[in-house]
């Protein structure tokens, strides 16, 4: 896997994404023989990243999103551009700009697509910085908490989507991530469905970089939120939209 598409979507953070992207170049360096593109989506921030990426880093497919888009509909308009460059990606990296890569782990990453022959998705574990334990990455059905790496490319049931290889082949039998989902949940059904095809699923064998953990109670299960905000926020992309969990759940 030579050529790869790297897709990115972002709202205001604009520090986090030049660490992140900062990062992933130093990574790059050190992997040999390796071509990508980044196609990052800029759902309309409000702190001039689209201008700054393109100063700072002016080979970059900067998408403009709407601001209405949210993750797993940002990511989408980031697969669609690259897609619609008729160019023959081998695979697509999902990355997240609050996820910082070590400099050896995309290389390593690539060797570890080998090992599944480039027909299986594996999912980066990343710890915190902070801690050293599990932040993302992927864990297990009936597991609360993330799998911390073994040496060994584990099989898993749901996965993270911070950083994620797409071989062409795995894209050519599922598509792309799917626009019912507006923000959440996209990944998870994304790893669900591609084992459901029959195509593996695995973590990292180490950990490939510190993100810290952004996981906390939902607004609209705060019971400190009066009754009105609970239910504006359980409606809303950031919530838990009962008609996107009825068609994972279902699925």
């Amino acid at each position: 896997m030579n050529k790869i598409a790297v897709l990115l979507t972002v709202y205001n953070r604009i520090q986090l994404t030049i660490k992140c992207l900062d990062h992933f170049y130093k990574a790059a360096e050190k992997t040999p023989n390796i071509e990508y593109d980044i196609y990052l989506t800029d759902d309309n921030s409000s702190d001039d990243t689209d201008s700054k990426i393109s100063k700072l880093y002016p080979k970059i497919r900067l998408i403009k999103g709407s601001g209405k888009l949210f993750w797993c509909r940002g990511m989408i308009l980031a697969w669609e551009y690259a897609l619609n460059q008729d160019i023959d990606y081998d695979g697509y990296l999902w990355l997240n700009n609050d996820s910082f890569i070590y400099e050896n782990s995309l290389n390593s990453f690539l060797k570890w697509s080998k090992e599944k022959n480039d027909q299986s998705i594996i999912s980066g574990a990343f710890q915190s910085d902070i801690t050293g334990k599990p932040t993302y990455g992927g864990r297990l059905n009936g597991q609360v908490m993330n799998l911390a790496p073994n040496g060994t490319l584990q099989s898993i049931d749901w996965l993270n989507g911070n950083f994620v290889l797409i071989p062409k082949y795995v894209y050519n039998k599922i598509g792309i991530l799917d626009p019912i989902f507006h923000h959440a949940i996209g990944d998870y059904d994304y790893g669900m469905r591609a084992k459901q095809n029959g195509i593996g699923l695995y973590l990292s064998k180490e950990y490939i970089g510190t993100c810290e953990d952004r996981n906390k109670l939902q607004g609209c299960y705060d019971k400190n939120n009066n009754l009105f905000k609970r239910f504006r926020i359980f409606y809303s992309p950031l919530g838990d939209d009962p008609f996107q969990r009825f068609v994972f759940l279902r699925r």
